[in-house]
């Protein structure tokens, strides 16, 4: 999905992850719900060989695997290829990791937790259900997260969600006919 969702990008299509983020080159990212990788993969590419993305996995088993496929795949295009390996995977949680992070020391803030109703025709990440953190994102989390972006905090949810509300996100953005909305929180 990555690989498309770049070509898109190529195309002059845009993606609304990355709008939602405003990424530039240059530009970190902190995807603190790592899972397949494939939003951190997106990002890298935009972020380029200037930027960085670091991506949070709480699964130890899900953690390893990712980490030697963004290390060891190779795609015939280089500059994804290049995308992969720039991705730093750490084994953590969330809540841990943003603890001990300094003020304003990441550009983007992202989260992607499995969704509370899971999109059934989206099977790829089925498998994946019973080992991954099915946790919902805290209030403490957004406030933590609040704290160490310079510009964006972007929650990645499905598009009837009641999560939005809950944590008194407003302002969404995505495709008029996608099952998916990104929530914004603006920091500056």
């Amino acid at each position: 999905m990555a690989e498309l969702r770049i070509n898109n990008i190529r195309n002059g299509k845009s993606d609304w992850m990355i709008e939602a983020m405003g990424l530039r080159p240059g530009m970190s990212v902190l995807d603190c719900t790592l899972g397949l990788a494939t939003d951190s993969i997106v990002a890298s590419y935009i972020a380029g060989p200037t930027g960085s993305v670091i991506g949070l996995e709480h699964s130890p088993i899900i953690a390893l695997i990712v980490s030697e496929g963004l290390a060891h795949f190779s795609c015939m295009d280089t500059d994804i290829t290049q995308a992969l390996r720039r991705i730093q995977v750490i084994e953590s949680s969330y809540h841990t990791y943003l603890a001990g992070l300094p003020p304003k020391c990441v550009d983007v803030v992202y989260f992607d937790p499995m969704f509370r109703n899971p999109i059934v025709t989206s099977c790829a990440l089925q498998p994946m259900r019973n080992l991954a953190d099915n946790s919902a994102i805290t209030e403490q989390a957004i406030e933590m997260a609040y704290r160490v972006a310079k510009s964006r905090i972007v929650i990645k949810e499905t598009i009837y969600s009641k999560e939005f509300v809950r944590l008194g996100i407003t302002t969404l953005t995505g495709g008029k006919y996608s099952n998916i909305r990104y929530g914004i929180i603006e920091v500056n």
